[in-house]
């Protein structure tokens, strides 16, 4: 099939470009007017039951050349992203290395530093060979159990320091030790302490021609029983955009919601982002989008009612994560004795407006005259 119009007489024209695969390679621009129920049949044909693959870069365009794979620098955070000229030092920013690190690394760390500090201390014990009595001169295993011993400050038993120099030792290590123990105390603390939201993001961001409007929906869901007080939730569309100069820059542009603020959020909300002349997203093809290396940021911002700290939440949809022509299916269900159901087993799941159209209409072509 090649190209498709429709034109009415109020100043509207539906233009939907359809290729043989039923593929569309461009954002349709949709006047508000009633006219566009006129246009919902072509759309439907011209949407595919899947997301809509991106055209083939032009591989002389810079902008283009690392597009052949899926790129989503916002989704998976700073391991995507090289820096050049950049030193990450862990000790000049111990306290966020601790505080951010994964709980197995954070773990095998302080389990290292606690041996080779114990190992350090019973090297120079044992330059004293006779300074520690009980512990034999040739054994470091004897001096490496009383540096535990000393490190942890539980008391002396059958080794105990004599000399001068391994009271001096002992003491250094003592007073190490409890400013060890007590950064160990904090770290754990804060690690657990610090406010991480139980919110889920759908797997697809879904873009759908509905009710004369094309609208991008993305739902998000609480995971908790105590329910998210005051959120915010902002969607920014982000790509590389090539400047007059011919410099490179990361551009963000708003996306505008229809209820971007939730006063309680306590099973699940679907924003909506309505793309029409004013939306960042109007006109763009997806040759476009391929190129600018463009994704659809979400984050969200709220307070919890349990703890009343402040809990922040983010995801990112790469135009490779899109479905066209699809809608959500219904997770709250309210039964019978007024209990409310959710299915969570269901959050990313969805249908075509196609196939409940056909249904329907098998449906209706059974039915008596």
């Amino acid at each position: 099939m090649g190209m498709r119009s429709v034109h009415t007489p109020v100043q509207t024209e539906v233009t939907l470009q359809i290729d043989i695969c039923c593929n569309i390679t461009n954002i349709v621009r949709f006047p508000e007017t009633d006219s566009l129920r006129h246009a919902q049949t072509g759309y439907a044909m011209a949407r595919t039951a899947g997301p809509i693959p991106p055209s083939p870069p032009d591989s002389t365009d810079p902008l283009s050349r690392q597009t052949r794979h899926p790129h989503h620098v916002e989704d998976h955070g700073h391991d995507r992203i090289v820096r050049v000229g950049q030193v990450d030092r862990i000790w000049s920013d111990f306290y966020h290395h601790a505080l951010t690190a994964p709980w197995s690394t954070f773990f095998w760390g302080s389990l290292l530093v606690y041996v080779v500090v114990n190992l350090i201390f019973a090297l120079l014990y044992m330059v004293d060979g006779d300074g520690v009595r009980g512990a034999q001169a040739d054994s470091f295993a004897d001096f490496f159990f009383f540096s535990v011993q000393t490190l942890s400050t539980v008391g002396y038993g059958g080794m105990v320091p004599v000399s001068r120099t391994a009271n001096l030792i002992a003491t250094f290590e003592v007073l190490g030790g409890m400013m060890i123990n007590a950064l160990a105390t904090g770290l754990i603390f804060a690690r657990f302490s610090r406010p991480r939201a139980r919110v889920m993001f759908s797997d697809k961001a879904l873009i759908l021609l509905e009710n004369g409007q094309m609208h991008l929906d993305i739902r998000i869901a609480n995971c908790r029983r105590s329910p998210i007080l005051s959120v915010d939730v902002e969607f920014a569309l982000a790509r590389l955009i090539r400047m007059p100069t011919g410099r490179v820059v990361r551009q963000f542009d708003p996306l505008v919601l229809q209820q971007s603020h939730v006063p309680v959020l306590r099973f699940a909300c679907m924003p909506t982002h309505i793309i029409n002349t004013q939306s960042p997203l109007h006109g763009l093809s997806e040759a476009d989008l391929a190129a600018q290396e463009a994704e659809v940021i979400v984050s969200l911002t709220g307070t919890d009612e349990a703890s009343g700290q402040t809990v922040f939440a983010r995801s990112a949809y790469g135009f490779d994560r899109m479905l066209y022509n699809h809608r959500f299916v219904d997770i709250i269900n309210a039964g019978p004795d007024g209990r409310i159901t959710v299915d969570y087993t269901r959050f990313d799941h969805t249908e075509s407006p196609q196939d409940e159209n056909a249904i329907r209409a098998e449906y209706l072509s059974d039915q008596p005259d």
